[in-house]
């Protein structure tokens, strides 16, 4: 090992080699590997400014222990506290594709058309994934709702079914907004009632379209034994809360708002009554009751049924997202903000 002392001939050596390379950088303190200058990889450089009194040393002219304790411990302590940043950004950015996997169903076990479904909304697919953000022409909004055959899946009565699977279990979080565990998005849209369809529009909180299924949600955690949520508790499904783009499909609306609330409110009224929030139906597994009607607790479940009932009226699916357990989503938010403040410091 040398140390440099400022300047000298190991100085003047960096400065030649710095022609056609990067050369490494001196770090108070601390030590200097050369790993990008063949002839000098085996080096070790550690450097002092000149005000530190401490002469050149050879290898075999070991500085005391005492002069190098602050400056290792220095170093030591700086080094933790990096592996602890790096940790912990690394934690956050490897939940955050977790948590993407386990937003939206992954899988179609099952699926009947049933009757009443529109001619060519049979893609039983169209149901997994993220809800719809872009409609052909512009982004869905309540105004403007997901309508394409490649974005919804029509479930008619009958027989009507589909059954999807989550590739990560949906955790029953009493934690979670509102209780809320999971979101159903359709493909309703409120009524425009003042004529205006030019970005001026004012709705009763009335449907063009969807908000009229009846439809029966059961969970299961295995997959054969399925739990209807009760339905005196549950929301109807394909219809409120229509899907707004500009929000996050992990984020309920407040299940106490009715179709009252939104009369007379403009498309931004909406928004701000969404408070973030996607839209989408939101159900709660704690809602789940065996044949008796008897309540069952269920710590989480991997699969959600839904049936229309005979009611003459097809329900039109578009996506099923999760709703985070806040300690997952708030770690995975520290992560990524761990990320960017380092990028801030390059």
């Amino acid at each position: 090992m040398i140390a440099l002392v400022g300047s000298g001939r190991i100085g003047a050596l960096l400065r030649k080699e710095k022609d056609g390379i990067s050369p490494p950088k001196l770090f108070f303190g601390g030590f200097v590997e050369f790993t990008s200058i063949p002839r000098l990889r085996s080096l070790e450089v550690f450097y002092f400014p000149k005000s530190s009194g401490l002469a050149l040393v050879s290898q075999s002219q070991k500085p005391s222990a005492r002069k190098f304790f602050f400056a290792r411990k220095k170093l030591k302590d700086q080094s933790m506290k990096k592996n602890l940043f790096v940790s912990l950004a690394l934690a956050g950015a490897l939940f955050v594709p977790a948590i993407t996997r386990a937003q939206f169903a992954s899988s179609v076990v099952s699926y009947t058309q049933g009757s009443g479904v529109a001619s060519g909304y049979n893609n039983s697919a169209a149901a997994l994934g993220a809800p719809t953000t872009f409609i052909g022409y512009q982004n869905a909004d309540p105004f403007n709702p997901p309508y394409q055959s490649s974005d919804i899946v029509g479930i008619g009565t009958n027989g009507g079914s589909l059954t999807l699977q989550f590739n990560t279990p949906i955790q029953n979080n009493p934690g979670n907004p509102y209780g809320l565990d999971f979101i159903i998005f359709g493909h309703a849209g409120f009524n425009i009632t003042n004529g205006d369809y030019s970005g001026g529009g004012i709705t009763d909180g009335s449907f063009f379209t969807g908000g009229a299924s009846d439809v029966r949600v059961s969970v299961s955690a295995d997959g054969t034994t399925f739990y209807t949520l009760n339905p005196s508790l549950a929301p109807a499904v394909d219809g409120l809360f229509p899907t707004y783009a500009g929000g996050n499909p992990q984020i309920p609306v407040n299940p106490n708002l009715t179709a009252a609330s939104f009369s007379g409110l403009t498309l931004s009224d909406i928004e701000a009554l969404y408070a973030g929030s996607a839209g989408g139906a939101g159900f709660d597994i704690a809602w789940a009751v065996n044949n008796l009607n008897q309540s069952v607790s269920l710590p989480s479940i991997d699969y959600i049924r839904l049936d229309v009932l005979n009611d003459g009226t097809p329900a039109y699916i578009d996506a099923i997202s999760v709703v985070p357990e806040p300690t997952t989503y708030a770690l995975a938010l520290v992560g990524a903000g761990l990320l960017w403040l380092q990028g801030r410091k390059k």
